[in-house]
């Protein structure tokens, strides 16, 4: 089975999860493709796609934005998980739903998943550094390669079921 494994990242953080996520697809022996979201020419190759994005402000970066939107109704007919990583992963009850919730609803997507992320201050512009200090989140690396594996391998799990039918 041939998956995509497709990614929105502006300073690599987000497409490390992405590489660790497509690795544990092709040790569970996969065909994956890994791609920058922007790179993806279309969906139409793939049986399965997972797609994945850095979020700022509860919205997935553009071109992972654009790719889901772009491609909606394909992706509609394939079998999808999401995965967002950023420091604003934990949903409280009766939020709001942000952006990739709603791709999710919109495609059915097996899954969305959602992982903290890594702020570097050293690789901030100084645009991004003078929102930082008002916003004040922590600084640091706090992605769970743990989890992201764990929830890898259930995303394997679920295509050799469908892959068995």
């Amino acid at each position: 089975m041939k998956v995509l494994v497709a990614v929105g990242s502006k300073y690599g953080a987000t497409r490390e999860v992405a590489r660790r996520i497509a690795d544990e697809l092709r040790e569970r022996g996969f065909e994956v493709d890994l791609q920058d979201a922007c790179d993806v020419q279309g969906v139409h190759y793939y049986e399965a796609v997972v797609l994945g994005s850095a979020v700022y402000g509860g919205l997935w970066r553009r071109d992972a934005s654009y790719l889901v939107k772009e491609h909606l109704a394909e992706l509609k007919a394939k079998d999808v998980w999401l995965f967002s990583v950023g420091m604003e992963t934990v949903v409280e009850p009766g939020q709001p739903l942000d952006e990739a919730d709603g791709f999710a609803r919109d495609i059915d997507a097996h899954d969305h998943a959602r992982f903290p992320g890594a702020l570097d201050w050293d690789k901030l512009n100084v645009g991004e550094k003078a929102l930082i200090k008002v916003l004040n989140p922590p600084k640091g690396d706090f992605r769970d390669f743990t989890a992201v594996r764990e929830w890898a391998a259930g995303v394997a799990d679920q295509l050799e079921s469908i892959a068995a039918q």
